[in-house]
């Protein structure tokens, strides 16, 4: 069975293109490849990098891998604006606040703080339509790119398809593009 993780260190990034609103479905094990997604972005051009929940890459790792692909290594490593919101207000105050900035945004673990069973659901509800109008809106200037893990609780079941009503294109975890490839390669 033929990989694409090998020929394709990011898989979405192939598609990250101006004017364009992308959500990807991760399984939540991606963490090399967001990292190298990180850096392939950050030798592009300055970004915003929303981290949704707690999880980046350590500095160590971003200087790693940047060093395989350019010798101006913390030029590079500045090039992403990172920010993480607390909660899910934060985060609709970090989406205005990219709206002004007119860059591209990589937003990590996008339905994080929407889980917090602490915040009311109807609050919750009413953040998560205005975070999605926001991010489209970005979306309209500059390419953005929302990963969000597959899970299979009630409350992903209940935000995922409200946020998925907002991309321009929806892509499956890598699995789901591996089996469908290698079903494919036999016929």
């Amino acid at each position: 069975m033929k990989s694409l993780a090998t020929p394709y260190p990011a898989h979405w990034l192939t598609s990250y293109r101006l004017g364009h609103l992308q959500l990807v479905e991760t399984l939540g094990k991606e963490r090399e490849t967001i990292t190298r997604s990180i850096v392939q972005l950050a030798l592009r051009e300055p970004y915003n990098l929303i981290a949704g929940d707690e999880w980046l890459p350590d500095r160590d790792t971003l200087y790693r891998e940047t060093r395989r692909y350019t010798l101006r290594i913390e030029q590079t490593l500045d090039n992403p604006k990172i920010k993480r919101p607390m909660t899910c207000l934060q985060l609709l105050d970090l989406l205005m606040e990219a709206d002004m900035e007119n860059r591209p945004t990589l937003i990590t673990n996008f339905l994080h703080h929407f889980y917090n069973e602490d915040v009311q659901l109807s609050l919750r509800d009413r953040i998560l339509g205005q975070c999605c109008k926001y991010i489209k809106r970005l979306s309209l200037c500059n390419p953005v790119t929302v990963l969000v893990p597959r899970l299979s609780t009630q409350e992903y079941k209940r935000f995922f398809p409200i946020l998925a009503s907002f991309a321009d294109e929806i892509i499956p975890p890598l699995e789901s593009i591996e089996i469908q490839t290698s079903s494919t390669m036999f016929f």
